[in-house]
């Protein structure tokens, strides 16, 4: 299978919809009501995103469920729990390394570690499920 099989192959409305669920699910992890106050405590920032920002977060957003949706593809994932499983092995490959060397070398609380990290392991995961099954 070649990339630009796969490319084309890819339903972009569920790429779409993963995207917004990813971005979504960001939104809610952050909110006061989940871990955004603990966020802004161990991060001294605020909750007011610079709105010259917004659009490229949204655009992010998409990038990442692109991309997942060619992985989830050349993986072959047809059931919500193989595109989870796919979805987590992007996580563990991707981003817990990457949040690690945060942890290391910017030395961020630990608690800011996990926050950021279960934000992405729901958010990659359930974006992962969506394209597995809505291909």
């Amino acid at each position: 299978m070649s990339l630009k099989t796969v490319l084309t192959d890819i339903n972009l409305v569920a790429v779409l919809v993963a995207g917004i669920v990813h971005m979504a699910i960001g939104l809610i992890w952050f909110s006061p009501w989940l871990f955004g106050n603990q966020w802004t405590q161990l991060t001294n920032q605020n909750m007011k995103p610079d709105r010259n920002w917004i659009p490229a977060g949204v655009v992010g957003h998409l990038v990442i469920a692109l991309v997942l949706a060619v992985v989830v593809t050349f993986a072959n994932a047809t059931t919500a729990v193989e595109g989870f499983v796919v979805g987590l092995l992007m996580w563990l490959g991707f981003v817990v390394t990457l949040e690690v060397g945060e942890l290391i070398w910017e030395k961020i609380p630990f608690k800011l570690f996990m926050i950021r990290i279960g934000n992405h392991f729901v958010a990659l995961g359930a974006a992962g499920a969506i394209l597995a099954v809505w291909r």
